[in-house]
């Protein structure tokens, strides 16, 4: 496959993925005190606020390797007990941390990682201090704290902070391996996304999110199985 074939189908993927589910809202956020967060299928570009982007940087490591399910009840738990903010959690109990997020597995190393990256959040003047870095400042200086990986700096590039990245994520490697698409590694399914799709944060987002959703409900057939270049997708 050339790189115009490349680019081709991964535009008419997006193109069907988004008649088939049209926009998902991503990243789920608190409207009411904890109560479970809501996702804003109807706000595209909708603004994020500086405390939900601390939310977003929360839930990007709470549903890391467990459901976001699991995730949700920690981020519900935190936002009971007035803790899901960057002061509140730096200065937490330990234990009292660990106990709040237990839902979401791994509760002790993600109760460590949360207090370090708040840490490094006010090292850095909070959530407004990162905004102003570059994107690739950023992502570097997201990627050396520990606990945070590609997928996970990349969504919260994307959903915290609107920068035009796309993420990453199983889902997405199974679905392109199925199609005959770049997916040897993450930076190669990343490079041919950002080729064919030049665009804003919502829509490298919402691609994300509909790539989950179709992998979740098991719904790869309703793209007629397309594996090569032949075919609807061109």
């Amino acid at each position: 496959m050339n790189k115009r074939e490349r680019n081709e189908k991964i535009i008419s993927l997006n193109r069907i993925l988004s008649d088939m589910y049209g926009f998902q809202g991503w990243w789920p956020l608190t409207a009411e005190k904890g109560k479970a967060p809501v996702y804003h299928p109807e706000e595209k570009n909708r603004p994020v606020s500086d405390a939900e982007a601390f939310e977003i940087i929360v839930g990007s490591i709470l549903t890391q390797n467990t459901a976001w399910r699991n995730a949700e009840k920690a981020v519900m738990n935190l936002s009971r007990q007035d803790m899901l903010n960057i002061r509140a959690i730096a200065k937490s109990d330990t234990q009292q941390l660990e106990e709040t997020i237990r839902p979401s597995g791994y509760y002790r190393q993600k109760a460590g990682r949360l207090k370090e990256i708040s840490l490094h959040i006010l090292k850095n003047r909070g959530i407004a201090g990162l905004r102003a870095l570059s994107a690739e400042k950023l992502r570097a200086l997201l990627l050396s704290w520990k606990g945070i990986g590609p997928e996970t700096a990349d969504s919260i590039l994307c959903y915290a902070f609107q920068r035009p990245v796309f993420v990453v994520d199983k889902y997405t490697a199974r679905l392109f391996e199925k199609l005959h698409l770049p997916h040897s590694s993450y930076n190669e399914i990343q490079a041919a996304v950002h080729e064919a799709l030049q665009t804003r944060a919502a829509e490298y987002g919402d691609l994300h999110a509909r790539i989950v959703k179709i992998s979740v409900r098991k719904e790869e057939d309703r793209l007629h199985g397309i594996k090569t270049v032949s075919g609807p997708f061109r």
